[in-house]
């Protein structure tokens, strides 16, 4: 990864800008929308909990096994293309699964989307890194991050009484072809070729990655202890939450305290917001005490037990006990950049970029496993899926996975440098 200061910037850098922001606002909504639609799809497709949980698990699978390759090629294929072709295809499964007759195209749409969500963020820290100088990035990759985080948020409530009114179809065929079009818009945007007054908006060259034997570094880099131990903490805070999200908060909190779906929208909507503000004080928190070790396990243990506490209640805590759990979870997931700043202190500059994409597959492998067992411990439990008693002590068992993945988040931690050996190697 090389450097280059001094040259001149671009104005179109905000443009490009712009296009990346809105096209990640609009991604993040599609990815989390189902979440809010879960017991519809339920209903109308005739299906089982543990059945429905794959259709988050698919493309939350299909999003991990891409992140080595797509980080690998994209420096020769160009993250321009890629995050392109990325945006298409998730416009195109997002239209798929609006318009799925049955929940086989139900599943090959999330297929797609899973796919189209793989090539999105390691394409847009390439193109970030292409267009601003090393001291606007950091601060440029947060807002984009931002942008992401309130389309999670337009997900929640807004799109709950979107779905209420017009019917769960409708908003996504919405969602799907409004990608297409940015797909065609950031074609023209971010291939610079094809843009006919390309000579006065060329890029400032401010990061760049090299090219270098991926099997050897993957090789060393599943040899190092940091490499496990940040897997295992994303593995813990990030993908458990997403996992539950995605698909089962919703229906879980509107059987929990039958209330309407928009009502029940209102907890994702305080995960997010937990997750906005996680980022930034946890980084703060982290700097000052110049390390990432003890916040890390500080905020692995307080997500598990905010996971455990819904099995202490026996399946049914107090509603304003639920909106400080979710909170907290979304604080942790937030918070689960120390993982990259991490790897970004403790890991030589040449493995970091394949490092962080281990550590990422982590945290969605969390995200494949936790929708199938969570609605398989349901379906054991529950059967006939009735609420009351039955629906409470099936949330006592099925809180149990999240808290046993997140265990494993407290188990990295525990593992992670006790200081930043960062750069010594390089």
């Amino acid at each position: 990864m090389e450097m280059s200061l001094g040259q001149p910037r671009s104005r179109y850098r905000w443009v490009v800008f712009c296009a990346l922001a809105f096209t990640y606002l609009v991604i993040f909504s599609q990815r989390t929308g189902p979440g809010v639609i879960a017991n519809q799809l339920q209903a109308q497709f005739g299906v089982s909990s543990a059945i429905l949980g794959t259709m988050a698990s698919v493309q939350y699978f299909l999003y991990m096994v891409l992140q080595v390759p797509i980080g690998a090629f994209a420096d020769r294929i160009g993250p321009e293309r890629l995050l392109i072709l990325g945006t298409a295809l998730d416009g195109a499964g997002t239209v798929m699964f609006s318009l799925a007759p049955n929940f086989s195209w139900l599943l090959v749409g999330r297929a797609l989307v899973g796919a189209g969500d793989a090539f999105i963020w390691i394409n847009i820290v390439l193109i970030v890194g292409k267009w601003f100088a090393a001291e606007e990035f950091g601060g440029i990759l947060g807002l984009i991050g931002t942008f992401g985080n309130l389309g999670a948020v337009l997900a929640s409530i807004p799109f709950a009484a979107w779905v209420s009114a017009a019917g769960w179809r409708g908003p996504f065929l919405i969602l799907g072809v409004l990608l297409l079009v940015f797909a065609v818009g950031n074609a023209f945007l971010l291939q610079r070729t094809w843009v006919p007054w390309r000579t006065t908006v060329q890029p400032v060259p401010a990061l760049r990655v090299q090219r270098i034997p991926l099997l050897l570094t993957l090789k060393r880099v599943v040899r190092e202890q940091v490499s496990w131990a940040t897997f295992l903490c994303h593995f813990g805070i990030m993908g458990s939450y997403l996992g539950f999200t995605g698909l089962w908060a919703v229906p879980v909190f509107m059987t929990m305290y039958h209330m309407s779906r928009a009502a029940a929208a209102q907890f994702i909507l305080v995960g997010f917001i937990g997750a906005i503000v996680g980022g930034p004080v946890v980084g703060y928190i982290s700097d000052k005490f110049g390390q990432r070790k003890r916040p890390y396990i500080a905020l692995q243990s307080i997500a598990t037990l905010a996971w455990f506490s819904v099995s202490l209640t026996g399946g049914h805590p107090p509603e304003w006990l639920s909106f400080v759990i979710v909170f907290v979870l979304g604080f942790g997931c937030g918070g689960s950049l120390l993982t990259f700043a991490t790897i970004r202190d403790a890991t030589p500059q040449e493995r970091a970029g394949v490092t962080s994409g281990f550590a990422n597959m982590g945290g969605f492998l969390s995200a494949v496993l936790l929708p199938v067992v969570f609605g398989a411990v349901i379906d054991t439990v529950n059967p006939t899926h009735v609420s009351g008693a039955p629906a409470e002590r099936a949330y006592l068992y099925a809180f149990l996975v999240p808290t046993i993945l997140s265990l494993m988040g407290v188990l990295g931690s525990c593992l992670l440098p006790g200081k930043s050996t960062a750069r010594s190697e390089e």
